[in-house]
């Protein structure tokens, strides 16, 4: 496939083709995989997968995982299928809408629901000039809310849904867990120690009545100086980025 690019995440344990231009994963990809608790055998579904970086670097941590992508951009579905191929791994990556995906892949109880959705709704940023930037970031016809619908609706009982947002979205993510899951824990992501959370991970298990807890934030970067200059990333973050350790929610 044309303008690619073959970039190796978790310290090169797994090597993913890329668009040169367009959306491209990042920290939050490997961020997000790492709050999956997954064990060896589990299944999972990843509902707007991408070029699978969430799912592959699961993959590469756990042993045996039974996994489904969703992807609706058919360049991003390729490119799936591709790494999928390059890393030795094997999944199903769906190249359809989210509200369509085939009847015998609704029939799976999932044990792990894993998406991360446009941040911006419709109205709520500048347009990209590249459509494919613009779909991964702006909803564009299907909303939060139905995002968390389908990703409820395909959980299993017990199972997890961990979803990676904005933390101004907190409210809507939270109404839509309302009455569905339970043991739901919040854990904001800081850039540096001290500064405001903009991003956050939320899981909640289906199923159950257990209290709403929110965790002390997970900090990316150590900084230096006033100016705040950028100097590593924390030791925490090194073992997960680098390393593809999982997150502690505790």
């Amino acid at each position: 496939m044309k303008n690619t690019k073959l970039d190796a995440f978790l310290g090169g344990k797994i090597r993913l083709f890329q668009p040169l231009n367009g959306y491209r994963a990042n920290s939050d990809s490997i961020l997000l995989a790492a709050a999956v608790d997954a064990k060896k055998g589990q299944s999972i579904l990843e509902l707007g997968c991408g070029i699978g970086a969430v799912l592959f670097s699961l993959m590469s941590r756990v042993d045996a995982l039974q996994v489904v992508g969703v992807e609706i951009q058919k360049k991003y579905a390729q490119l799936a299928l591709r790494n999928a191929e390059h890393n030795g791994f094997k999944a199903d990556i769906l190249h359809c809408d989210i509200t369509d995906i085939p009847n015998e892949y609704k029939q799976i109880n999932y044990n792990h629901v894993v998406l991360n959705p446009p941040f911006f709704n419709q109205n709520s940023s500048m347009k990209s000039g590249q459509l494919d930037k613009d779909l991964s970031k702006r909803e564009s016809g299907i909303s939060l809310n139905t995002w968390l619908n389908v990703a409820i609706r395909r959980c299993a009982p017990k199972g997890e849904v961990v979803i990676m947002h904005r933390a101004t979205r907190l409210t809507e993510i939270l109404k839509s867990f309302d009455g569905r899951l339970g043991d739901i824990k919040i854990l904001p992501i800081s850039s540096f120690e001290g500064t405001p959370a903009t991003r956050i991970i939320i899981k909640g298990k289906k199923g159950s009545a257990s209290p709403l807890s929110i965790l002390a934030p997970f900090v990316l970067h150590n900084v230096k100086g006033e100016d705040r200059i950028i100097e590593t990333y924390t030791i925490s973050a090194e073992r997960i980025l680098r390393e593809g350790r999982p997150l502690d929610w505790i």
